[in-house]
């Protein structure tokens, strides 16, 4: 299974719910991919979590693996097609 870390902004500015964003991706991705912290180690990718589109997450120390920058709710589509596994 395809672990991906999650990894959110510091919430300074959120122009949506960053939260409820992920747990559509969750659900709508169950029993294919596994979710975790970021840094919990052993992860495929990382999706980053930006509440707004200045996307100023630290970023620093998430390496060998794909980022994935979510910047608005709108592109919840396109990241669940990314993450679709093969």
């Amino acid at each position: 299974m395809i672990r991906v870390g999650i990894k959110y902004c510091g919430g300074c500015n959120p122009g949506y719910d960053r939260v409820a964003l992920v747990e559509t991706l969750k659900r709508r991705l169950a029993g294919r991919m596994e979710f975790v912290p970021y840094d919990a180690g052993n992860v495929d990718k990382v999706v980053v979590v930006e509440g707004c589109p200045t996307a100023c997450a630290d970023l620093n120390g998430i390496d060998n693996c794909e980022i994935i920058i979510i910047k608005s709710p709108e592109e919840a589509d396109r990241v669940i097609q990314t993450l679709k596994p093969e």
